[in-house]
């Protein structure tokens, strides 16, 4: 039976979109209490894996779609200035009053990021690829779990003729077996549906997957980009283990692009 993804997805191109004009914001300044004891000394995007923290790694896999890398620090911040600021890269920082969820460290960047810019989690690690077009679209990533709990953990994500119509926060009831990832792909419109959009009634905050499904219902053409490979939101201290495998220097090059 042809999978859900090859069935529902635009085609694949596995072309990398030009890193020249495209501005790459990680998300760096939660407090990361879930992942306790491991973040009650370190911020959690510092923390050692194989020796490096896992900063490190992600900085080196988005180098291959980003030039320029805005880091959002707040809780422990000193750590994520003082690491970039010893690495040969094209760098920013912004910070938020409060911590608020994804939607309110992203609008602190408004003046910093181009045009076009991918928003990536601090937290989450991936060994693989995107299937992406030649230009740059709007959109986030997607792949298919076997495991219910990915997408009870993340957000699921729904699709018709290769565009989503329907993202939900933390579902209970799963549409299908597509997990929305830690990395979006937006243009500069998401701060004006950023600040359009009332905190939920679950957590006081704005989520990002309100954000982006106001953008849905407002015409917006959001794409769903395919990963094929290994992905880690790296939430509790149980997930370290997983992330040893995932970023397992044996298993070969961590890179954008395989």
């Amino acid at each position: 039976m042809m999978k859900f993804i090859e069935r529902h997805f635009m085609g694949k191109n596995d072309v990398s979109m030009n890193p020249s004009k495209t501005s790459c914001v990680i998300l760096c300044g939660g407090k990361g209490s879930r992942a306790y004891p491991l973040t009650l000394e370190k911020q959690k995007a510092m923390i050692t894996v194989w020796g490096r923290p896992i900063l490190q790694y992600i900085i080196d896999y988005w180098s291959a779609f980003a030039s320029h890398f805005i880091f959002v620090v707040k809780y422990k911040k000193e750590e994520i200035v003082q690491y970039v600021s010893s690495l040969s890269l094209q760098a920013s920082f912004a910070e938020p009053n409060e911590l608020r969820g994804i939607a309110n460290g992203l609008l602190c960047t408004e003046k910093l990021v181009r045009d076009q810019f991918i928003v990536v989690l601090g937290d989450c690690l991936c060994r693989g690829s995107f299937d992406l077009p030649s230009a740059f679209e709007i959109g986030v990533g997607v792949y298919e779990t076997n495991c219910p709990e990915d997408i009870q953990r993340s957000y699921s994500v729904e699709i018709s003729e290769g565009k989503i119509f329907k993202v939900v926060e933390k579902p209970k009831a799963l549409p299908n077996n597509l997990c929305g990832m830690g990395y979006y792909f937006l243009d500069r419109s998401v701060f004006d549906y950023i600040v359009k959009t009332p905190p939920s009634a679950l957590r006081n905050e704005i989520e990002i997957t309100d954000v982006l499904q106001n953008m849905i219902d407002d015409g917006k053409i959001l794409r769903p980009f395919a990963f094929t490979g290994e992905y880690l939101n790296l939430t509790f201290p149980d997930d370290y283990k997983r992330a040893l495998e995932i970023l397992d220097p044996s298993a070969g090059i961590y890179k954008g692009i395989s």
